[in-house]
């Protein structure tokens, strides 16, 4: 007898010594079985080109390296949408890439999937011309399919359904305190639709998401003046200057704090704008702005349910990621949702981290219910004429507010944080028109957003195979898939 629990089987069907019961998952050989009918099941490494020219890991690049130069270090958390992100954590020189770029050979078309970390394993992307050049992470496989077989837009789709993830989950092991899932990888059965127009139409869709996904970064750079890039940790004014003793705030000796390059950069910002600037602060204290922290659930709340537990790197390009990691029950989410429930309109932004603080997102539809991590503030309008919620989320990505972010997240322990200092940080009067008329365009901007992720959502539907009932709403092992 099979269930959740536990199952049997014959010594013989023992592969390679390994003795980790969600390897041998019967219920994905049901799976399998049942989708055999509809679909072609090829392993992947039949899919890709032969030994390291199909699959191989990435490089590992030196901490010292981080932040010498222009060139993308993508990492784990880089692959988002299908893409690489644009605000990537890590850069390098270009003697860097230059000293990995043959051994690398990261082309245009080529697949990147996550494999190492735990909840990312198996997160997938394609590289651009956008993206070009990069070096990538020794964490990060980097995939080159034989184009006679398939098309690396089809892969990309079917690396993400439900039926690849759960294998994904199966295959990958704890290594120390990473898991990895090795060149388990390359056995992995893909999900390939007989009917030759399913994959037509899967691979088209992903196509037009991809084309449309980069002229929406267009449009969204341009909006906000800004290439979408991490504000750089350090202030400008590194080296040395002077401050008055009278200048200091709250017994603060931190020196970017009082950075005197971001304080002329801000006072001519002012002076261009042409309106008054507020600080956040000004915002809550008049009743127009709600600020709150959100709740640690715990670890064992992770993996309950369904219902999303946002956290800090859940958030990505103004918005919350489509899949986050974490999922929780009903029952939880009722115990937290007084506290940390977010509601469409919100705008979230991390206050703990490293790179990702200041990043901020708003809660679309899709997105509720929920429930956000203390790690991030929960900021809600009060009054909507006053304060549109996409004014005040174009607001904070404005280049010199995120700097003033970026100046006032003091290091505390093992973690950065803003604290309360980002009711200190001064954006555009709300009301002003320049602010209205820049959330009107932003919102537009992110309507286009929702609509394009419809066109990945369908992709992956015309080749998800049905589920067995055994496995329908319930999460893959230990980890939603």
């Amino acid at each position: 007898m099979v269930d959740h629990i536990s199952f049997a089987m014959n010594r013989n069907s023992l592969e390679r010594r390994i003795l980790i019961p969600k390897y041998y998952d019967p219920e994905l050989a049901e799976a399998a079985e049942l989708a055999s009918d509809r679909y072609d099941l090829p392993r992947l490494g039949e899919l890709l080109l032969p030994g390291e020219a199909g699959s191989r890991l990435g490089t590992w690049v030196a901490r010292e390296n981080y932040g010498t130069g222009p060139v993308p270090y993508v990492r784990t958390s880089d692959l988002n949408d299908w893409r690489i992100r644009p605000d990537f954590k890590k850069a390098v020189s270009s003697e860097v890439y230059k000293s990995v770029e043959l051994r690398q050979d990261v082309r245009v078309n080529d697949l990147l999937m996550v494999a190492h970390g735990t909840y990312l394993v198996g997160a997938v992307a394609i590289v651009t011309d956008e993206d070009l050049p990069l070096v990538l992470q020794d964490h990060v496989f980097r995939l080159r399919v034989d184009q006679r077989k398939i098309d690396p837009f089809l892969l990309l789709v079917a690396l993400s359904t439900r039926f690849v993830r759960r294998q994904i989950r199966a295959k990958q092991f704890s290594a120390d305190i990473i898991d990895k899932i090795g060149n388990r990888h390359l056995d992995v059965r893909i999900p390939l639709p007989k009917n030759e127009r399913k994959r037509e139409l899967s691979a088209k869709n992903a196509r037009e998401f991809i084309a449309a996904h980069s002229e929406i970064r267009m449009k969204m750079s341009q909006l906000l003046t800004s290439d979408l890039r991490m504000t750089k940790e350090r202030a400008a004014a590194r080296y040395a200057f002077q401050t008055r003793r009278n200048d200091i705030v709250d017994r603060i000796l931190i020196p970017k704090f009082y950075d005197p390059v971001l304080r002329a950069d801000l006072d001519q910002s002012i002076e261009e704008s042409g309106v008054p600037w507020t600080s956040l602060g000004d915002l809550v204290n008049a009743g127009i702005l709600e600020a709150n922290t959100g709740a640690e659930v715990g670890k064992m709340a992770y993996g309950t349910g369904d219902i999303p537990f946002i956290r800090t790197t859940d958030i990505a390009s103004l918005e919350v990621k489509a899949v986050p990691r974490q999922g929780i029950s009903q029952a939880i989410y009722d115990q937290y949702a007084e506290k940390a429930a977010i509601a469409e309109g919100d705008v979230i932004l991390v206050r703990d981290g490293t790179y990702l603080v200041g990043s901020s997102a708003i809660v679309s539809s899709e997105d509720v219910p929920a429930i956000f991590c203390g790690g991030l503030y929960r900021l809600r309008s009060l009054d909507r004429l006053v304060l549109s919620p996409f004014s005040l989320l174009a607001l904070l990505n404005l280049p010199v507010v995120r700097r003033q972010m970026r100046a006032k997240q003091f290091t505390r322990d093992v973690i950065d944080t803003l604290g309360k200092r980002i009711f200190e940080v001064r954006i555009p009067d709300p009301s002003s028109s320049y602010a209205m008329i820049l959330g009107k365009k932003l919102a537009r901007v992110m309507e286009s957003k929702d609509a394009v992720r419809a066109l990945a959502r369908e992709a992956i539907r015309f080749i998800e195979p049905d589920l067995p009932k055994s496995l329908r709403n319930r999460p893959a092992w230990s980890m939603s898939a």
